[in-house]
């Protein structure tokens, strides 16, 4: 079962550039990381004991590129992920109640995380992610 929000991810086409309204803000963006599993670069930034997680496509950017093309701008809220203690339990409760899963398997995220994600029609539309991970992501600069 989720316990919070982990964070919201904001479909980017560029981290730098957009980086500079959160800053504005007076909120801290981490350190960049690489997501190759996904065609991804990351950044996150803490507000309160949530996230909010800048993902810029790479190197093609995969599906994910299509989905910042179609939306015709520079960002767009793309997902929220939901904390679970156990992926694996909670994938398999979600095949046994019939929601259709995007990922059958977690796999590696960004800030040393275990994800998936609900398939997009399954969830009414909502991508919707799973997110274990052993501590709090650590906002390095």
């Amino acid at each position: 079962m989720p316990s919070k929000i982990d964070h919201v991810g904001i479909l980017v086409d560029d981290i730098a550039s957009n980086a500079e309204l959160f800053e504005h803000l007076g909120l801290k963006v981490g350190a960049i990381e690489r997501v190759p599993e996904y065609a991804v670069e990351i950044a996150f930034i803490r507000v309160g004991e949530s996230l909010v997680e800048l993902v810029e496509p790479v190197d093609g950017g995969g599906r994910i590129m299509s989905d910042l093309e179609r939306a015709d701008g520079t960002a767009l809220l793309h997902h929220v992920a939901f904390r679970v203690d156990d992926i694996g339990a909670e994938l398999t409760a979600l095949r046994r109640n019939g929601v259709a899963l995007a990922d059958a398997e977690p796999r590696s995220g960004a800030g040393g995380a275990r994800v998936a994600f609900l398939d997009r029609e399954g969830a009414n539309g909502i991508r919707i992610e799973l997110v274990e991970r052993d501590a709090d992501v650590a906002l390095d600069h």
